[in-house]
């Protein structure tokens, strides 16, 4: 069973006994692993199916994913940038405010 875990002959024989447990524990991570990968593929298919069923049958027609899922979420970076991004969109937003209220402004002004 150990071979099975990728323990060689000599490691199970001769080697720190306490190394049963840490390939059995590596093993059973890369089985979650290998099963969340399959479970996620098993994602993809299932919208690749709808998506096709739905164009086939409906005249409404969707389009696959444009990027893969994110399962990880954001990375420190990432999630500044999304900051950056919304404080640039507010701002844009208030200047446009801005330029209409004076161009309202004026034309009350122009009207009088």
């Amino acid at each position: 069973m150990y071979m099975l875990y990728g323990m060689t002959y000599e490691q199970y024989w001769y080697g720190d006994p306490w190394m049963v447990t840490e390939f059995a524990d590596a093993y059973l991570l890369k089985r979650r692993a290998r099963n969340e990968e399959l479970w996620l593929e098993g994602v993809y298919f299932a919208n690749a199916m709808g998506i096709t069923l739905n164009n086939a049958f409906n005249k409404s027609k969707k389009k696959y994913l444009d990027k893969p899922l994110d399962i990880f979420g954001k990375t420190a970076a990432e999630k500044e940038q999304e900051k950056r991004n919304q404080r640039k969109r507010v701002i844009e937003w208030l200047e446009n405010l801005r330029i209409a209220a004076v161009k309202k402004e004026t034309e009350k002004a122009e009207g009088q």
